[in-house]
């Protein structure tokens, strides 16, 4: 996108969510599968309490001349689990910075403005949080950081699998 280290936040200027679903559209070789990615990934941003993923936490591979193709995640930190860390989001969800305050309207309006359909976005948000109450009681949290990251993700998970199925 062009957008500088200084502004890689959506509040100073950097890209919106709307923007890097636009230039998925335009620039994926596989757009269905990108953008099912991209949305996943958001998802998981938010249930992990990622609050710093920007676009620059996102990345393309150009395989070819021209097209690109959503790769893994990296620079994952669950930031809401630090006190002293920004309890704003980077890039809003919707209308919304802060991940506290995210319900299911606020993904129905990304759907929206993403070009996604709602029902998908509806559907996916408690798919990926069953997801990760089902994979946490496996992981091996030894420590107490690690213990406390898999108990605020649990919380996290449990109020969205309730609170965004209808």
């Amino acid at each position: 996108m062009g957008i500088v280290p200084e502004t890689k936040y959506q509040k100073e200027g950097g890209p919106s969510l709307k923007d890097c679903f636009k230039l998925l559209r335009e620039v994926s070789s596989t757009p269905v599968i990108d953008l099912a990615r991209l949305l996943d990934a958001v998802i998981f941003n938010y249930l992990v309490g990622n609050n710093d993923a920007h676009g620059k936490n996102f990345s393309l591979l150009y395989p070819g001349a021209g097209t690109g193709d959503i790769q893994v995640l990296y620079d994952v930190v669950s930031t809401v689990y630090f006190p002293e860390l920004s309890r704003e989001m980077a890039m809003k969800i919707g209308s919304e910075y802060s991940s506290k305050k995210v319900t299911l309207r606020n993904f129905e309006k990304l759907a929206e403005e993403a070009g996604l359909a709602r029902p998908l976005v509806r559907r996916r948000v408690p798919e990926l949080a069953d997801a990760m109450l089902t994979t946490l009681p496996i992981l091996d949290a030894t420590n107490p950081v690690a213990e406390g990251v898999a108990a605020l993700i649990k919380k996290r998970s449990e109020k969205v699998r309730f609170s965004f199925r209808k």
